[in-house]
Formats: C-alpha cells, structure tokens, sequence
C-alpha cells in the first residue's frame, strides 16, 4: 500500500469517527458535511431510498428528534482506496437508549461508497441492512458479531 493509500485509508477511517460522534451528538450539522450533496442511501428504515442532501438531511432531522440517546458502535471498517474513490463495509450497532436506559439497539451490515473532491472525503453512497430469516421473513435483530 503506498503512502497516499494509507493516508487516504486514515482520513476515511476519520471519517467514520466523526460521522458516530455527530450521531451520539445528534448533530445534524455534523453529520451532513460528511455526506456529498448526489447522497443516495438505502437506510435500515425507509423508503427504500432517500436521493440528495435535502431529502436525506430531513430523515436524519426525524431520526434525531427522538428523545432517546443514539447508541452507535462502529467495527472497524475495511476500507478500499483507488484514486479518488473508497469503499468501506463495517458491522454497526446503532439503535436509541431511552432514559430508563432500556434499549432499542441490534447489529446491521453497512457499505459506504466515498468520493474525495476538493481533497475531501465524502460519503456518495450508503447501505444499512438487517438480515432476515428466509423461513419466517422476520428481520433478525438479535444477531451478534
């Protein structure tokens, strides 16, 4: 891996740190600059697809207008880097914490595509799933790493 791969892979990995800080912040500022303004995500909860900033800062807006805690716990991401695109994909925890301290949390699979424009990285691309059982078609929240 070359030094600017490596360089690259830190900032993305930075990224990510930043991006669940804001989260546990609920800081939606925060939490939008890390995405680029063509952001497509395909969140654990719907619609199917959220396209551009302005309708993905609106979910985000809902999501943190709760009155819980946000749990988020990050694995460490594998990260690809080629030019001036990566890829991550990561196991995440993430859920809301209510002030009983009773929990509302479950492990989901996570891949994020990035740009770097203007020596920036951002993230394009995201897709959050929970895996389901085939037999009964119920969504498996109770998967552990």
């Amino acid at each position: 891996m070359s030094e600017k791969q490596a360089k690259d892979r830190q900032a993305i990995a930075n990224l990510f740190d930043r991006w669940a800080t804001a989260n546990r912040d609920k800081d939606i500022d925060a939490i939008m600059e890390l995405y680029h303004p063509d952001i497509c995500s395909y969140d654990a909860a719907g619609p199917l697809q959220f396209t551009g900033a302005t309708d993905y800062r609106a979910h985000w807006e809902k999501c943190l207008s709760q009155d819980s805690e946000m749990v988020i716990e990050i694995q460490t991401p594998n990260i690809r880097v080629s030019g001036h695109l990566g890829v991550a994909h990561f196991l995440i925890r993430c859920g809301m914490r209510a002030q009983d301290g009773s929990e509302q949390a479950s492990w989901m699979r996570s891949s994020t595509h990035l740009e770097k424009r203007d020596g920036q990285w951002r993230i394009v691309h995201e897709h959050f799933s929970v895996p389901f059982d085939l037999e009964n078609c119920q969504a498996q929240f109770g998967l552990e790493p």
